[in-house]
């Protein structure tokens, strides 16, 4: 969702083209009820539903109307123009909004994690601080995995079933992009009646999991594996944009990864096979590319394929340093270098700090050494598809 500081308005002809609506018999997504009950919060604040619809690029007929609906792409733009024209990331349905400024600053923060369950409690401690309308927090459970709590304080006057909704889409594509895939939600949990279409349409069908109606909390279940997997995505950069091609938020999260992302995944694999400096050719043949869309392409994400190489060579090294008890003559050798003084130089460079002083100072940090066994886990078994 929007990630962005405020702007004005946007002009009456819309950017987006305008999407005539769809009619309910045979054509799956949300229907024009739910559209009306999602600008539930617009309304309240004086603002004319139709104005956000054109901006959004959708008819206004859709408001209101059961038997006309609208796709998950433009589910997307509605939201980020109701959040835009509102300056709140949770489109007028909080006593108390979140602007976009702020909202900015909670994605910098999480994407700076390393794996899932980081980001996921960084953006829960920075939810907390932000406001008390809104009360996230974690539950361990023996069945069900990880329970992630929301409660939600709407203002009168709004539909709370939609807004519990629409926050657990975002959610669940938001840290499913993250990762690279789809999470593996145990549960859904929610207060609410199970919503009813005339087309039949299945807004909780995306999580791909049971869904309890009527319950006495609204939470996610995520499976305790997911925790660990580590991000693929770290920039603002690559979530504006994400967000600027305006995903399909009824279609399966997740699976489509940047360029950074599918270099890493090549790169990973030729560490497997203890080829430590492949060059940029023998990648772009792995990824069915060439090596001069596979330079450009990574320098519109803000990177470069030797500065890629170099990270992930530099994450292995420091891993082994602190999972295993190899000698780090021996370390420097498992990652391809051949003189013990290059090893030194390379990830004194690297890190700040020599080998040596690098597993001496975290050898004792639980977090560090947790994460080092995982990565090195990680990167020596061999991938198997979900």
């Amino acid at each position: 969702m929007a990630a962005k500081p405020s702007e004005p308005p946007a002009p009456s002809a819309p950017s987006t083209p305008m999407v005539p609506p769809a009619a309910a018999d045979g054509c799956s997504g949300l229907d024009g009820l739910a559209v009306e009950k999602l600008l539930g919060g617009a309304v309240l604040k004086g603002h004319e539903p139709s104005e956000i619809l054109r901006e959004a690029g959708i008819d206004p007929s859709v408001y209101g109307n059961e038997q006309a609906v609208i796709d998950g792409s433009a589910l997307f733009r509605l939201v980020e123009r109701i959040q835009l024209r509102l300056d709140d990331a949770y489109v007028g349905f909080l006593p108390e909004r979140c602007r976009l400024a702020l909202e900015n600053e909670r994605t910098r923060a999480y994407l700076h994690s390393g794996t899932f369950g980081e980001a996921l409690r960084v953006s829960i401690r920075f939810t907390q601080a932000l406001s008390s309308d809104i009360g996230p927090r974690l539950v361990e459970t023996e069945r069900l995995g990880v329970m992630h709590v929301c409660a939600y304080n709407t203002v009168e006057g709004v539909d709370r079933d939609i807004f519990v909704w629409l926050r657990f889409v975002w959610i669940y594509h938001l840290f499913s992009w993250l990762i690279g895939r789809p999470l593996k939600l145990r549960r859904v949990f929610v207060q609410g009646r199970r919503p009813v279409q005339a087309n039949g349409f299945d807004r909780f069908a995306l999580f791909n999991c049971p869904i309890e109606f009527g319950a006495p909390v609204d939470a996610l279940c995520y499976d305790r594996n997911d925790l660990d997997v580590r991000l693929v995505h770290g920039t603002l950069a690559e979530y504006e944009a994400h967000n600027a091609s305006a995903p399909d938020w009824f279609a399966p999260p997740g699976g489509e990864l940047s360029w950074r992302s599918r270099t890493e995944q090549a790169l990973i694999q030729f560490q497997r096979e203890g080829v430590w400096l492949p060059s940029i050719e023998d990648v772009a043949e792995r990824l069915r590319s060439q090596p001069r869309r596979l330079r450009r392409s990574l320098a519109r994400e803000g990177e470069s394929f030797q500065h890629v190489r170099t990270r992930l060579r530099g994450e292995m090294a420091g891993a082994l340093l602190l999972a295993t008890d190899l000698p780090v003559t021996n370390v420097g050798y498992t990652v391809g270098f051949n003189e013990p003084g290059s090893f030194t130089r390379n990830f004194s460079e690297w890190a700040a700090m020599t080998p040596s002083e690098y597993r001496h100072r975290y050898k004792s940090d639980t977090a560090r050494m947790a994460a080092a066994t995982t990565l090195v886990a990680e990167r020596r078994e061999p991938h198997v598809e979900a």
